[in-house]
């Protein structure tokens, strides 16, 4: 691996800069699906919105995500849209009304689902219920708030004695820590609804209740058979997640810690623990990184946060992620946009810290690819030029994301000649994407760089920037030179040109 020995890339003393660099993810629901509550949440420092399709129809997410692109739009600002399918979520079916528990009651949870519960008698929505669960096991209900032990299965009926009570109510989520579950990961309302996704545009898909590798493959050889292939977040909420992890991020494009599930099923006080390695993991790979569940969850209800959910927020920013992401904050709080704005300074706020600029080490087969190479070189030349910014043209994203892995102190400028993938490197840290025509040459690049620097005013005027790009400029073609430039002036050297020839890319998205 390649080393950062001297803190070379670990603290860049390149020129400050208050452009926020890791990106907030928002879930819309009733609180925030209205065009003008959209176009609200995108100025105030949202990145990605996130569509839940464990709620919602096709044509409520079609409407929704009509607004997205328009607000996007008329904000010129790129918003990439997540689709996040439901998986395979065990509930409890329709129960009479709510029924309370307590320790020592027993309760018999069916693997039917035909009748409404009563009493102790409950129907679940998971048909192999009595196969797939043991004696000894837990159920944990309502997202841990009742315990289960497991006494016996008898037919379809699962007999359980309750450890923790409290309250039940029709449709509540069922958790089986350590039982070994026959049920897909990608069932077939995912199957239908990823294949509206796919049709209606959306720039990335989450995979919920990731198991093995296995899962991840399933579902893009579905969305090559549908002819659109898009990047798969795989959802880290089950223990066999964090057991095949290094398999898993070997064949996803990125990963969400999804705390809430995974609090349920590991004891809680392991999570934190697997959210930095699963993020440092990932970095090393190249892959994205979302942290979500509960960040600023008080905010449902009340217009600040607790301390400690500021402070949750700022160790995600100083483990390294990508991304935090709001769920129910933005999708049903009484403050969604003051939610983003917040988040949004909190980070701002964490990337002062030398901890939020630390670089990984790359895997090998990574740091010794043209695009490791060259961003380690345009990263480390930035920083001994005191650059204002390191100028990144793409096809797919892959040159961007690695750039962003080195985690450098000047912003990250990513340009691409279609808005999909523009809008694809709204997820990357440090990263702000622009749609540009494909340019012929290198001068028409730095032509491209210039007319955006004078209508956004991203660097100032007589700095220095290190651009990197490809020639020739054809998609299958690696990003395999850079070249310094001044900004509203001369190139530095027309001699600095690092080239090399083509080979297979890098596994991009």
């Amino acid at each position: 691996m390649i080393s950062n020995n001297d803190n070379q890339l670990s603290h860049m003393t390149g020129p400050s800069n208050e452009v926020r660099r890791t990106k907030i993810v928002a879930t819309l629901g009733p609180a925030s699906n209205t065009y003008d509550k959209i176009r609200d949440l995108i100025s105030a420092g949202l990145n990605v919105t996130r569509l839940n399709f464990s709620h919602g129809t096709h044509d409520n997410h079609a409407e929704v995500f009509a607004m997205v692109r328009k607000a996007s739009a008329e904000l010129g600002k790129p918003v990439a849209i997540l689709q996040d399918l439901q998986g395979p979520k065990i509930r409890l079916g329709k129960l009479e009304g709510k029924i309370t528990f307590q320790p020592g009651d027993e309760v018999i949870l069916s693997s039917r689902n035909d009748f409404v519960g009563v009493s102790n008698h409950l129907p679940t929505t998971y048909p192999h219920l009595s196969n797939d669960v043991r004696a000894g096991e837990q159920a944990l209900l309502a997202d841990g708030a009742l315990t289960l032990d497991i006494l016996e299965c008898r037919g379809d009926d699962v007999v359980c004695r309750v450890v923790h009570g409290g309250v039940l109510s029709s449709s509540k989520g069922i958790n089986l820590p350590g039982s070994q579950l026959t049920i897909p990961s990608f069932v077939e309302k995912d199957r239908e609804d990823l294949e509206f996704g796919l049709k209606l545009g959306v720039d990335y898909v989450a995979l919920s209740f990731v198991r093995t590798p296995h899962d991840i493959n399933i579902v893009r050889d579905f969305m090559k058979q549908q002819g659109r292939v898009v990047p798969i977040i795989s959802k880290i909420e089950k223990p066999e997640a964090v057991q095949y992890l290094e398999s898993i991020l070997n064949v996803t494009d990125g990963i969400m810690i999804a705390r809430g599930d995974l609090g349920v099923e590991l004891p809680p006080e392991k999570v934190p623990t697997i959210q930095r390695r699963a993020i440092r993991m990932a970095r090393e790979r190249g892959k994205q990184t979302i942290v979500a569940t509960q960040m600023l969850v008080s905010m449902t209800k009340h217009a600040r946060p607790t301390h400690a959910e500021v402070s949750d927020v700022a160790n995600a920013v100083f483990d390294g992620t990508d991304a935090v992401m709001l769920s129910e904050e933005t999708a049903a709080g009484r403050f969604p946009v003051e939610t983003v704005e917040l988040m949004s300074e909190i980070a701002r706020s964490a990337e002062q810290d030398k901890r939020a600029h630390v670089a990984v080490d790359l895997v090998p087969e990574l740091a010794n690819s043209y695009p490791g190479a060259l961003s380690r070189a345009a990263v480390m030349t930035a920083q001994s030029m005191n650059a204002a910014a390191i100028v990144s043209f793409t096809h797919r994203g892959l040159s961007p994301r690695v750039i962003s892995d080195w985690r450098p102190n000047c912003p990250i400028i990513g340009f691409a000649p279609s808005e999909a993938a523009a809008r694809r490197m709204a997820l990357f840290w440090g990263v702000q994407p622009f749609s540009i025509p494909a340019p012929e040459s290198f001068e028409a690049l730095v032509e491209a760089f210039e007319k955006i620097n004078f209508e956004h005013d991203v660097v100032p005027q007589g700095s220095t920037v290190v651009m990197t790009s490809k020639l020739p400029f054809e998609e299958e073609q690696l990003s395999n030179m850079f070249k310094l430039h001044t900004v509203g002036g001369q190139t530095i050297d027309n001699e600095s040109i690092l080239a090399a020839p083509s080979i297979v890319p890098f596994d991009e998205p």
